[in-house]
């Protein structure tokens, strides 16, 4: 077994970490570092009472690759609360997304992630004061481009993105889970009703809408950049909320009606339950239950593309470009109608141009 192998092994059945000699981590570790998911092991083996078991030198590099992981969910939770203060006397409602969410939800996927950013969601009539406000408050958008400006404006889900001028963290206000222009049209309303919140007084999406939104982001917004790691996180949520609400496969399945995620729903359990065995309801693996369209073909077709690029390498091994590159393609064909798509292509293609020709 390689440590591509090993990996997706003990994501399957974490116990088997503590049945591990030093040569099978000295497989194991690199991989999981590379894939984003070595820091994990530490709050997976403390759950299971395995940590100290654990040989040392492979403990010493888990919480090595925990140390920056924590500093950075610091930052990123002293960032939010910079931005409720900012925000108190104007009562807009701030929704946490996926990392922060996870985080301070005390959600499984919260332990152990990287959090990269501090992604929000307002309501869209709400974001000129939100912009006005924080910006009074030294948070500035970095992009000083007109078109890109207004790319995200008038296209997409959030403002461009914001970052305080004397910290490091970027934050996102989104007013919508997927861009607006995109072939997937989420009713922002329905995840405002249906919008939960913590004892600490904050908020989260609903325990479907947080999967969905998982789900959406790897499978529609993200070209699978999140890779082996997002897709982990909804093997994690959908453990942790099945375990908590009896029926939440039904609940799943509801939603993702409302909000028109079907597929990317379907794309992405499929995935998960190949990748990490995780015990998805049959009626979730079926796509006529989840509104998948096209035939078959393209489905699967699809579906192999998708975990081509999942499954992990081992260190050194080449990733599969030209197929990276057909999700990149699928990702702005799925995001933007064709005279869009074709404009704005055309627009990268020239800038890029005009960058090579600059350099030295």
């Amino acid at each position: 077994m390689n440590g591509a192998d090993l990996l997706l092994a003990v994501l399957r059945r974490p116990e088997r970490l503590g049945d591990l000699d030093e040569p099978a981590w000295d497989w194991l570790i690199p991989v999981a570092r590379a894939q984003r998911l070595l820091a994990r092991f530490e709050p997976l083996t403390r759950s299971l009472g395995l940590w100290e078991g654990l040989p040392e030198r492979a403990r010493r590099n888990i919480r090595g690759s925990l140390v920056p992981v924590e500093y950075q969910q610091r930052q990123v939770l002293r960032e939010w609360r910079a931005v409720q203060k900012a925000l108190a006397e104007s009562g807009v409602p701030l929704v946490l997304l996926k990392g922060a969410a996870y985080l301070r939800a005390g959600l499984p996927p919260g332990r152990g992630r990287m959090l990269s950013d501090l992604d929000l969601l307002a309501p869209r009539a709400a974001l000129p004061e939100v912009e006005r406000i924080l910006a009074a408050g030294g948070w500035r958008s970095e992009i000083e481009d007109a078109y890109d400006q207004r790319y995200y404006r008038e296209w997409m889900h959030e403002l461009p993105p914001l970052r305080h001028q004397t910290r490091t963290v970027e934050v996102d206000i989104h007013h919508n889970l997927l861009p607006l222009t995109g072939r997937y049209r989420v009713p922002a309303d329905a995840l405002w009703e249906a919008v939960q919140t913590l004892s600490s007084g904050e908020r989260v999406l609903a325990p479907a809408d947080m999967l969905l939104h998982c789900a959406a982001h790897l499978l529609v917004s993200d070209e699978l950049r999140g890779g082996l790691r997002d897709l982990f996180d909804l093997h994690q949520l959908y453990l942790h909320f099945t375990a908590q609400e009896n029926d939440f496969a039904a609940s799943l399945e509801k939603r993702a009606r409302t909000l028109g995620l079907g597929a990317p729903l379907w794309h992405a359990l499929s995935a998960a339950e190949l990748l990490f065995e995780t015990p998805v309801a049959p009626r979730l693996l079926d796509p006529k239950v989840l509104q998948v369209p096209g035939p078959a073909w393209r489905r699967n077709a699809l579906q192999a593309l998708f975990l081509a690029v999942l499954r992990p390498r081992e260190p050194g091994e080449a990733p599969p470009a030209f197929r990276q590159w057909l999700l990149y393609v699928r990702s702005h064909w799925i995001r933007m109608p064709p005279g869009l798509l074709v404009r704005h292509l055309a627009r990268k293609g020239w800038r890029r141009r005009q960058r090579e020709r600059k350099s030295p």
